[in-house]
């Protein structure tokens, strides 16, 4: 196994440009953030003051979309709605960030999705979510739309919506030679074995650990729980660190990509920016460092602004970052 530790990339490191518009499909939750600001986080029991209160367009799969449609992709959705206001807000918030919503459901009777959010001054934050109509996406919706996950160049899942779904399309994608980007977020107490043949997995620091059952504290505590992940069975593991930067780690590879200084705002879509630049660099040039640090890029600029999807960051802020740190 090899073990590639850079600090930084050379003048010749920054990868491919990116070009064509690949096509990714995202399959996923949508929510409404109902955001507060506070100056901490609650403990259990404890009440705090807080200074600002958003409703703003979130949900981990709608999050995705927009950071991949930003970043250059021609990205569709398929998931699921209450019929509210909640969720019409959410489609309009996506077309007008250029995703093709025409696959998104509509469930009577249950609500759209909701996110409680409390983020501190430091940008760190805690997320209570209510699944609603994300809960009801079914494998009998992914057949309706098996074309378009056949003309995929990239499939995004997370684990918003129930895992037997997640898995089956995972297995539909797979059927048609799709490659699949699993974040499984928030990760569950068992994960279905099923969902370990994503192409790639791309875990935070807790979920990496919850997965494992391992602590992971630090670069060596990640390289080894992703490592085990791959034993397990996964083909390769992005574990991203935060202000550590990622770790993209294969069977006979680690390489260890730093973070990008970032004026932390807010890290609430942070993950969600990553994932979704990481797919279309991934996608375009199936170069696993280079995909990796532009994802770092992506995930460090969408730190800078308040809230999940206004702050995805476009393709010209990442290049630019990625340039001037050339």
């Amino acid at each position: 196994m090899t073990e590639e530790f850079a600090n930084s990339a050379g003048p010749n490191q920054e990868g491919p440009a990116i070009s064509e518009d690949p096509v990714i499909v995202v399959i996923g939750s949508l929510n409404m953030d109902l955001i507060a600001r506070a100056g901490s986080i609650p403990t259990p029991g404890q009440t705090v003051a807080g200074h600002g209160f958003a409703t703003l367009p979130g949900g981990k799969g709608a999050n995705q979309a927009v950071a991949a449609a930003r970043a250059g992709g021609r990205v569709s959705m398929i998931g699921r709605i209450g019929n509210d206001d909640f969720g019409q807000r959410l489609l309009l918030g996506l077309k007008g960030n250029g995703v093709d919503v025409s696959n998104i459901l509509v469930s009577e009777g249950v609500s759209t999705g909701v996110a409680m959010v409390i983020v501190d001054d430091n940008g760190e934050n805690a997320i209570c979510i209510s699944g609603g109509a994300n809960l009801m996406l079914s494998c009998a919706d992914l057949d309706e739309h098996s074309n378009l996950i056949a003309g995929a160049d990239v499939v995004i899942m997370q684990l918003e919506i129930p895992q037997e779904t997640a898995a089956y399309a995972l297995q539909l994608a797979h059927h048609h030679g799709v490659t699949v980007i699993l974040n499984p977020a928030p990760a569950p107490e068992e994960l279905d074995p099923t969902l370990l043949e994503a192409d790639i997995i791309i875990p935070n620091q807790d979920e990496t650990a919850r997965l494992c059952g391992e602590p992971v504290s630090d670069l060596h505590s990640a390289k080894l729980a992703g490592s085990a992940l791959v034993a397990r069975g996964a083909k390769t593991v992005v574990v991203t660190l935060g202000r550590h930067g990622a770790l993209a780690i294969t069977e006979d590879h680690i390489a260890h990509v730093p973070s990008f200084n970032a004026k932390m705002v807010d890290s609430t879509g942070a993950g969600d920016a990553f994932c979704g630049a990481f797919a279309i660099a991934y996608a375009q040039h199936k170069d696993l460092n280079f995909a990796t640090r532009f994802a770092a890029a992506a995930g460090a600029l969408a730190c800078h602004k308040f809230g999940a999807q206004p702050a995805m960051p476009h393709l010209s802020a990442i290049t630019k970052l990625l340039q001037r740190k050339c």
